[in-house]
């Protein structure tokens, strides 16, 4: 029997999010039990959904708008919050609630090593495993590809120390969860979730709905997030390194250099070149598309989140962009706890000598990610002011739209970081249809030298011109 309230769920869904292309490809509403929608990765290597067919709307299902992290139907990271954490935490206005807030690194085995930074969520993640705290991991795994699915990554589920430590390191990559969510919904147990902001908010309003995940979720460990990236991102890495971008078998985003900088990492990529598989390394700043200030095949969503430590996680891991960290090239974690099981975790693996962990003070941690708040805070309030303005839809955020607070130069960094990020996505589709990456740098070309260029001091005002001369003047005077 068609079901008219469902239909009018789905048209609004596509009609908002979808059509705004404010879609992060998370996979939430397709995870709802019976849902009509299913993924799909879009022409530029981005998730977004599809109906499975007009009869799925005959079936009875939880509200789609509900738990999807970017509608004007779902809760916010505060209303989220205040269920979860406020009863023992303290509140920052950028990190959210919090226990404690550390720096440091695992001190055990081979953790930091084989991790992106300090090796702290691999560690969180196996401990919870071994103190039987949780039965599984739910995080992203590598993905050999095939003609039937080219994926290099996807979500999965670990129930040992091995698996969970075979999926450590960062994944810059395209994933959706409905594959995973209902894998654990057929396999009863408890589960710890690991994900960028907008999936752990997505599982929290998830499990506002449905009973089945809320009982078998017992943690969500969330990653500080940058922004998240398409396909185009790895292909790009392996193009440049002289592997043709469909002929990519891995890579590894970050690939610790030895004696260099936490933050001067290598990029590795693995493929088929002459129908041989190689192995190739290059420092990251090697390859044109390594500027995360660029924005590089961002999802137009990431504009729109005003999250940057993952709020509504019950502990957020990072990497700790600080001086007095950046010089270790084996990597320090930044950390922000809320929850008190891991928080007794943590300070029981510290006393022991496992972890090595500092006190941090909140403050410390906004600014290890200052970069990150600058652009979802006061780079978002810009860009809701030009979307009101231009009377479109988008959605409800927790930062308030103005222009005032940057001054003409900020401004027009912002609207160019759009517009990178926007043509990104068709240069590098043209590209691949030419077979050639130079046509991607001549589509990218101008718009990052204009970008480049509002890092430029302008002409310096009246005062400072005269007082410069006048300082030349008396120079000249003791000669």
């Amino acid at each position: 029997m068609y079901d008219h309230k469902a239909h009018l769920e789905v048209k609004k869904l596509f009609k908002t999010v979808i059509e705004g292309g404010y879609c992060i490809g998370c996979g939430a509403c397709a995870s709802v039990s019976n849902s009509p929608i299913k993924m799909k990765l879009d022409e530029y290597g981005c998730f977004s959904i599809d109906l499975n067919s007009d009869d799925s709307l005959s079936t009875t299902y939880n509200s789609l708008l509900a738990v999807c992290p970017f509608s004007d139907q779902s809760l916010n990271e505060d209303q989220i919050n205040q269920e979860i954490f406020s009863k023992d935490c303290k509140y920052q206005d950028k990190i959210g609630y919090y226990l404690a807030t550390y720096a440091g690194y695992v001190v055990d085995s081979n953790f930091r090593e084989r991790g992106s930074s300090g090796g702290l969520v691999t560690w969180l993640a196996t401990q919870l495993l071994n103190e039987n705290l949780v039965d599984g991991i739910i995080h992203i795994h590598q993905h050999h590809p095939t003609e039937e699915d080219s994926r290099l990554f996807k979500y999965d589920l670990s129930l040992t120390e091995e698996d969970i430590r075979n999926g450590a390191k960062s994944r810059y990559y395209p994933v959706e969860m409905s594959e995973v969510i209902q894998l654990i919904r057929d396999r009863p147990g408890r589960y710890a979730i690991v994900g960028v902001p907008c999936f752990i908010k997505a599982i929290r309003l998830l499990m506002r709905q449905d009973t089945v995940i809320a009982e078998r979720i017992k943690f969500c460990i969330g990653l500080v997030c940058g922004h998240l990236k398409s396909t185009a991102f790895a292909k790009a890495f392996a193009w440049q390194s002289g592997i043709e971008p469909n002929n990519i078998i891995s890579i590894d985003f970050r690939k610790k250099l030895p004696n260099a900088p936490a933050n001067k990492y290598g990029v590795e990529v693995t493929g088929i070149k002459d129908g041989k598989t190689i192995t190739l390394t290059s420092p990251v700043k090697d390859f044109y598309v390594s500027d995360w200030g660029l924005g590089f095949f961002k999802y137009k969503a990431c504009d729109y989140c005003d999250d940057v430590v993952a709020e509504t996680a019950d502990i957020s891991i990072g990497d700790a962009w600080l001086p007095q960290y950046t010089q270790d090239s084996q990597g320090t974690n930044v950390v922000v706890v809320r929850n008190p099981v891991l928080y007794h975790l943590l300070e029981q693996a510290r006393i022991s000598g496992r972890l090595r962990l500092e006190v941090l003070d909140p403050e410390e941690v906004v600014k290890s990610q200052i970069a990150g708040f600058r652009h979802r805070h006061d780079g978002l309030a810009y860009r809701l002011f030009l979307t009101d303005n231009k009377g479109e839809w988008r959605p409800p955020k927790r930062v308030k739209p103005k222009a005032n607070h940057l001054d003409k130069a900020d401004q027009k960094r912002f609207r160019l970081r759009t517009l990178i990020a926007e043509q990104s996505h068709i240069a590098f589709k043209n590209a691949i249809k030419a077979g050639k990456f130079s046509v991607f740098e001549e589509s990218m070309n101008p718009l990052i030298q204009q970008y480049r260029a509002t890092y430029i001091d302008p002409k310096p005002p009246i005062w400072k011109r005269a007082l410069r001369r006048l300082k030349n003047l008396i120079n000249q005077s003791f000669i």
